[in-house]
């Protein structure tokens, strides 16, 4: 009995395991088929009907992942994507990045620079580069060179022109950068990119990147301004490295590091730092603004080299101002926890993403977390160029990542919670709110002939009226998500996460 018992009990997780099987073979087939479905749909031109087809210029397969603004210069669309649908002789993908030469007219490309996934980082505790996301910093351009932060946690000053000028130095090690052996017989082209120069933050600095590399760099003077990409360690429980600097300051002709911050600001950072820094001018004063991974926006006097030679010096901050107000941070004398993608709360206080933008000598700034953190309170702030100090805030804009617009007068913010408002720049008087039905964090707000363009995660694009009075003009549905578009040339360039269209405006 005990051995019949036995047999038939085998017999059926045997059985179960076949079942099983044929459920997970099922499964697969199920997800093929989507797959080549979804491919096929891919391959099929997804152009928003809110544009005329016949006023398509054209369109370029990008990647699966793509979150840069394309960079329009002298003919040349410059923007970087992942490496899925890398073509090149030599290189293979590996979930690493490309930064790409378009040409504007036709969107075929010049030259390309593939930039292998470094595969050291990742690495405890090192935690970046995981989602494959490719190059996500969007290029500086100063005459022949373009500078980016790349996506193996460094800094790197390239050639306009590629490889067609020859390989211009002092760096010659493109072919071992694009992760080819010392002994490849492989011979650069002018399809490929010419790297000037490299700074590596890890190994300079001792920044720990985390999850991506993902400020753009400022060009001012004679100096590149760059984030240092700082964050937490792989498991998300401290700051590996508190001491890092969080803004640093190149030599933008060597590469070489003249001058970082002195705030420490790793020691009080929640997450990482993603926001790029930017320049204004108050008073007759440049001032360098920098949104910190703790909450807080700085202002800096530009770096000026002085006589202690090769010595590093520390940036003069001017002032700084915490866009959380108090009670984001305490409550009942107790800090309030920030919010973690493995305990989500629309409680606490939220680092500075967004790039701060600069109006009449003002200055924009939202609050926000990481998406994958959830929904949850956020602000919106007008401080005061100057002085640092308060103008105006509002609490109805939600955690955003995202850059706000301002024209006419006009402020458009969006926030993850899928809201989109309107506010009087200059007072914060709020006139209007629309439910764009599904959280916005990758497309910015952008204003062309009168209309304001909105996309959300949900592949959806709105059209708005621009102006004091809510008036949709249109809801389209995108192939797969925008990025912030841009208008060059009567040219309206719609990039996605996997195409890039040109298209021309039809202002009629």
């Amino acid at each position: 009995m005990e051995i019949a018992t036995t047999r038939k009990a085998v017999c059926y997780k045997q059985k179960a395991q076949r079942i099983t099987c044929l459920v997970l073979i099922s499964e697969l087939l199920l997800l093929t088929l989507i797959g080549t479905l979804c491919n096929a749909a891919d391959e099929q031109t997804a152009l928003p009907d809110v544009f005329r087809s016949e006023d398509l210029l054209w369109e370029i397969r990008l990647g699966t992942h793509q979150y840069t603004i394309p960079k329009i210069d002298r003919g040349r669309i410059f923007i970087g994507t992942n490496d899925i649908a890398l073509k090149h002789p030599a290189v293979k993908r590996t979930g690493g990045g490309i930064l790409m030469a378009l040409d504007q007219a036709t969107g075929e490309m010049i030259w390309q620079m593939p930039i292998p996934r470094y595969m050291e980082g990742t690495k405890a505790p090192y935690h970046f580069n995981q989602w494959k996301c490719g190059v996500c910093s969007s290029p500086a351009l100063d005459g022949n060179r373009l500078y980016i932060v790349g996506p193996r946690g460094d800094i790197l000053c390239l050639d306009r022109n590629g490889q067609a000028d020859g390989n211009n130095g002092p760096f010659r090690k493109e072919t071992e950068y694009m992760g080819l052996p010392k002994n490849s017989p492989y011979k650069l082209t002018q399809a490929d990119g010419d790297i000037i120069w490299q700074f590596n933050m890890i190994t300079e600095i001792g920044a720990v990147p985390h999850d991506v590399c993902g400020n753009s760099p400022l060009i001012h003077g004679d100096f590149l301004y760059a984030s240092s990409s700082n964050g937490q360690d792989d498991q998300h429980k401290f700051v590996a490295n508190p001491l890092a600097p969080s803004l640093i300051v190149l030599d933008k002709y060597t590469g070489q590091l003249v001058a970082a911050d002195g705030e420490l600001i790793g020691k009080r950072m929640f997450h990482g730092h993603w926001s790029s820094p930017v320049a204004t001018q108050v008073n007759g004063q440049d001032i360098i603004l920098f949104g910190g991974g703790d909450g807080v926006l700085y202002a800096f006097e530009p770096y000026a080299p002085s006589n202690t030679g090769d010595k590093k010096q520390t940036l003069k901050k001017i002032w700084q101002y915490d866009c959380n107000p108090a009670d984001y941070r305490r409550r009942d004398g107790r800090d309030i926890p920030y919010a973690r993608h493995s305990n989500k709360s629309p409680d606490g206080p939220s680092e500075i993403i967004a790039t701060p933008i600069v109006d009449k000598g003002r200055i924009y700034a939202t609050i926000g977390q990481s998406p994958i953190h959830g929904k949850g309170q956020g602000m919106l702030s007008c401080i005061d160029a100057a002085t640092g100090r308060k103008i105006w805030d509002s609490r109805r804009v939600d955690r955003s990542i995202l850059t706000l617009e301002i024209h006419d007068g006009l402020l458009y913010a969006p926030d993850l919670t899928g809201r989109f408002h309107c506010f009087n720049a200059e007072t914060g008087q709020h006139y209007w709110q629309h439910e764009l039905e599904g959280g916005v964090w990758c497309a910015s707000p952008v204003v062309v002939d009168g209309k304001v363009y909105i996309s959300t995660e949900d592949c959806v694009m709105w059209v708005l009226k621009a102006g004091r009075q809510k008036e949709v003009i249109s809801r389209s549905r995108l192939g797969s998500v925008a990025i912030t578009p841009v208008v060059h040339d009567g040219v309206f360039y719609l990039p996605t996460q996997k195409r890039l269209f040109a298209i021309k405006l039809n202002t009629r």
